[in-house]
């Protein structure tokens, strides 16, 4: 029986796989380059505001269910409040036209009928899609390798659903919204995910579908508090932690995975390593690219990968009592466009958390606007620190400029301002080029996962998502559960798993 696992990485999926490592009885150490766990799900302090880095809807929020279980398992959810929305995007036109993005299937049918009553046809098929999706649980099962004859007969119970996501996971949301024959609607309607070339639809009708089973909430206390939950459990199992740790190179002996090397000389040995650390460090850094084939190489020269963002929150001594809280936010026209990353923007989407209390002191509010940026730029920006600081302040400037129109007197309340650009979260993460989510999740990447070994190398796997186009925390936490259950399957022993 294998006993000891280094893991790269105290993101949700390396910390997923130490609790269910630490279950069933192996010896674990998780290597973490910076000081808090979640990686990517995190959140931060300024001043007396707290800035949401991560998770908008968290997918089995919900009792019941087979991911809620994971959840309960990892000790992530209880004692947590969830906010369930009923918004999940306003994109506003000019006037008073705003196509709302009702979280219900029914009112979201109701209200894009009343829009454009000539496209009755296409929206009960676009809804219809979500009511069926709505019916089925997330599935979650055990890993490939190691699945029962019943995990097969649960798989063959979710055909009708598998059969729908692939028809809908070959049409994006712009080819979709092109079916609406009302402008306005049209428009509107590729505004959401619009910011994702060939996004699918089948990622916009499964997130509804959970919104629309109220299965899919936002965790009150934000992303960092969700990751410390889940950091307590696996510290409770006998896990142990090392931070500020970067993990210089993966030690091989034979074509074995044997250990790892930090930074700064020491080394640790274990019988297996798993990586849920960045892919390309990871395969090209830490192993030096001697573990590839074609379809790696070409992996990494030829997919999308999520585009890094410019995140810019303002703190702001404002409540917005009366707007309504949305998932996503509030997509609006600008009458002056704004200039950022070099290009022109006519519209903006602002995130306002009025829904979380614990994000700001009573009377204030944490605004958020993310754009999507250019990695290059901003390299090359951050080699003079003179020049890096004045574009965040002029990015920042930008930004309130274009909220003003949107809500007047906006400018003058605002005490805080904090710009993380893509070398931001290079900088903490060690993501690729910025890399918000790994590889983009798209009409060609959906439904596709990538291998969790490498050719020619035992006892390591990958983990995390760079091996799930689309990342998010849910994969990545269903990662780590899965290969646990690989290890033990590879040791002809039974699977374990509690809850705290």
């Amino acid at each position: 029986m294998t006993g000891s696992i280094l893991i790269v990485g105290a993101g949700i999926a390396g910390l997923s796989a130490g609790c269910y490592g630490q279950m069933n009885g192996y010896q674990t150490q998780i290597f973490e380059q910076g000081h808090n766990p979640g990686g990517l799900c995190t959140s931060w302090k300024r001043k007396v505001y707290t800035i949401d880095g991560c998770i908008h809807w968290l997918v089995g929020s919900a009792p019941n269910g087979p991911l809620h279980q994971i959840w309960l398992e990892l000790g992530a959810i209880q004692g947590r409040s969830f906010f369930n929305h009923d918004t999940f995007m306003r994109v506003e036109g000019d006037g008073s036209r705003a196509f709302v993005v009702y979280t219900d299937a029914d009112r979201l049918e109701q209200h894009m009928k009343e829009i454009a009553p000539e496209d009755e046809e296409t929206i009960e098929t676009f809804v219809d899609a979500i009511r069926t999706c709505a019916r089925y649980e997330l599935p979650v099962g055990a890993a490939f390798e190691s699945r029962s004859f019943k995990d097969g007969l649960n798989m063959v119970g979710r055909l009708p659903l598998l059969k729908m996501m692939a028809k809908w996971g070959r049409i994006s949301v712009r080819d979709f919204a092109t079916r609406f024959r009302n402008p306005f609607l049209s428009e509107a309607f590729a505004t959401v995910f619009g910011d994702i070339n060939n996004f699918p639809m089948a990622g916009m009708i499964m997130t509804l579908a959970w919104l629309h089973n109220r299965a899919a909430g936002y965790p009150i206390g934000g992303s960092l508090e969700f990751a410390r939950a889940i950091e307590r459990r696996y510290l409770g199992l006998g896990g142990e932690i090392h931070y500020d740790s970067r993990v210089e190179k993966i030690l091989v002996e034979n074509d074995s995975a044997v250990g790892i090397r930090l930074v700064n000389g020491q080394e640790y040995r274990g019988d297996v390593v798993i990586s849920a650390a960045d892919g390309h460090s990871t395969i090209f850094n830490m192993l030096g690219a001697r573990y590839m084939d074609d379809e790696v190489r070409s992996r990494y020269d030829r997919l999308p990968i999520f585009p890094p963002l410019l995140y810019v929150a303002l703190g702001v001594t404002r409540t917005f009592d009366d707007f309504p809280a949305s998932v996503v936010g509030v997509s609006f026209p600008l009458r002056k466009p704004i200039m950022i990353d070099n290009k022109i923007l006519i519209r903006l989407t602002a995130q306002v958390y009025n829904f979380d209390p614990f994000l700001a002191h009573h009377g204030r509010t944490v605004v958020r606007v993310m754009l999507m940026s250019n990695y290059e730029r901003w390299s090359l920006l951050a080699q003079s620190p003179d020049e890096y600081n004045t574009e965040k302040e002029r990015v920042a400037e930008q930004v309130i400029a274009a909220l003003e129109q949107r809500f007047p007197g906006i400018s003058d309340q605002i005490e805080m301002s904090d710009v993380a650009t893509p070398m931001t979260f290079e900088h903490y993460t060690g993501n690729w080029n910025g890399s918000f989510e790994g590889w983009l999740l798209t009409v060609d990447t959906f439904g596709k996962n990538v291998s969790k070994t490498l050719p020619g190398l035992d006892n390591f796997y990958m983990i995390g998502q760079w091996v799930n186009p689309g990342g998010g925390v849910p994969p990545a936490a269903m990662d780590g559960r899965s290969i646990i259950q690989l290890l033990r399957h590879k040791d002809k022993a039974k699977f374990l798993s509690s809850q705290p």
